[in-house]
């Protein structure tokens, strides 16, 4: 068994003594941020006609299904959960961590399609707040993902019982930037405010498993959308993608992983998998349990995938405060009986490897709910995610 200690953070100490590194926030670093939660969905205001996920939808023309491919993800649902985090970032000095809390925060959502029970959606929304994060950065990402399983999802909160995505569509949406440094951010933020123009991105992606596309494009705003205005921008993304003639990325042959799930539905399996076998509800037949699945491919932006466990451990207790970027203190939390799920996700051309962690509940209303998230893009930087229990959704709301 692991005790966690508990999490306290100074602001004053952070004041003297963090490095200018602690503000080398990335578009590219949100966009992994929001691609790390597991399960959501926004309610959006289009339905559109269910797919026939028998067999794979190939475009009649040799543009990519757009238009069919936003209505999977613009669905809205039911049984709806949300998890809100604030967000702490940390830079390791030698030999100790020095941390600053509450900059920057976001959500996971998790429901099922009113209009179809086989559709399983999913929602992460992260990043800085520029009214906390130092120097006013702001810098976020949001990701909605759709999976249409086979059979009906018996509900949003165990999900499904088996791997059975026929086909999957995703859309990312994130605020661009190419700063790798502070001097580079603060430049591109001055040009940025001097201009009155600001840069975002947007990704489309489908998965299927004999086709697979993906489109990004570019959108440029004169006013500087934040997290808290994702409802507003995300329309101005939809019409450019739909509006583009940028000719997408494919992968014609899918074969080395011949599943139709991505990212967030891996995330989501993986851990169902692990809970199970670390406590598993009660059998409802005799017999063996089947081995546990450590490790899934999966297709991101048109390119091949591997997630793998690589550990898990049972965690007695961990103890999360977090102060407010005001003063006093944000939330004191205690979590009890939770599984700590180590991951690493392998790119299959380039070995690149992310490794990221979620501690997630085992019990009651917090089983399979991530009351932690860690993400650590180099041995130095580290970005942790804790629940807000007082303001989430953890049981079943209908829409």
């Amino acid at each position: 068994m692991l005790t966690i200690q508990k999490v306290r953070i100074h602001q004053r100490s952070y004041r003297r003594r963090v490095p200018n590194r602690l503000l080398r926030t990335s578009a590219k670093l949100c966009l992994r941020l929001a691609l790390l939660g597991a399960c959501l969905i926004l309610p959006f205001r289009a339905i559109r006609p269910s797919p026939d996920v028998s067999r794979p939808q190939s475009p009649a023309s040799g543009r990519p299904p757009i238009a069919e491919t936003l209505g999977w993800v613009q669905r809205s649902s039911r049984d709806l959960r949300q998890f809100d985090y604030a967000m702490t970032v940390r830079v390791r000095l030698i030999f100790f961590w020095v941390s600053k809390d509450d900059v920057g925060g976001g959500y996971i959502r998790r429901g099922i399609s009113k209009d179809d029970p086989r559709l399983e959606l999913f929602q992460v929304l992260f990043g800085s707040d520029p009214a906390k994060a130092p120097r006013q950065i702001n810098r976020w990402g949001a990701g909605t993902e759709a999976e249409w399983h086979r059979n009906p999802i018996p509900s949003a909160t165990t999900g499904p019982l088996t791997d059975d995505v026929a086909a999957s569509a995703f859309f990312g949406f994130m605020k661009s930037s190419k700063g790798k440094s502070v001097s580079e951010m603060q430049a591109e933020l001055k040009k940025e405010k001097d201009q009155g123009a600001h840069a975002f991105t947007g990704m489309l992606s489908r998965v299927e498993p004999s086709h697979t596309f993906s489109l990004v494009v570019p959108l440029n705003s004169d006013q500087d959308f934040t997290l808290h205005q994702y409802a507003e921008a995300e329309p101005l993304m939809i019409d450019n993608l739909n509006a583009s003639e940028k000719a997408p990325r494919t992968l014609a042959d899918s074969a080395p992983c011949n599943r139709s799930g991505e990212f967030l539905g891996t995330v989501s399996e993986l851990t169902d998998a692990a809970l199970n076998a670390a406590s598993p509800r009660e059998a409802s037949s005799p017999g063996a349990a089947p081995a546990q699945v450590t490790s899934l491919c999966y297709v991101h932006d048109s390119q091949v995938n591997t997630m793998t466990l690589e550990h898990s451990e049972t965690v007695a207790k961990l103890e999360a405060k977090v102060n407010s970027s005001k003063g006093g203190i944000l939330s004191d939390n205690t979590f009890e009986h939770l599984l700590q799920l180590d991951f690493v996700t392998t790119h299959q051309s380039t070995g690149k490897k992310v490794y990221f962690t979620l501690l997630v509940g085992t019990q009651g209303a917090l089983r399979g709910v991530p009351v932690q998230i860690r993400y650590s893009p180099n041995w130095w930087f580290q970005v942790v995610l804790n629940l807000q229990p007082s303001s989430s959704r953890l049981t079943v709301a209908s829409n």
